[in-house]
């Protein structure tokens, strides 16, 4: 098992829709160049991982996309006009 340290204070918790028991925790450690990942159930540890702080803008970037994705598939579901793209300068 790896080393347990506490929570930093630069991180967040969030609460599985499953149950108040289950928990994500994100943490930043620059000491160790890293974001942690951990999978919580009650007190007890379950999953890590270490994602390198390069591959943040990747990880944020995926995340907007789901974000959009998912707006554009609601307005769709709702009946909504999509704004246009907007056209690139020339």
């Amino acid at each position: 098992m790896g080393e347990l340290v506490a929570l930093p204070k630069s991180g967040d918790v969030f609460e599985d829709v499953r149950g108040h028991d289950r928990t994500m925790r994100v943490t930043c450690h620059p000491q160790h160049g890293t974001v942690v990942v951990s999978l919580w159930v009650d007190k007890i540890c379950r999953a890590s991982f270490q994602l390198p702080e390069a591959d943040l803008p990747r990880l944020r970037s995926a995340l907007d996309g789901m974000a959009v994705a998912e707006a554009e598939a609601e307005a769709i579901t709702e009946g909504i006009p999509l704004p246009l793209p907007e056209q690139e300068a020339s």
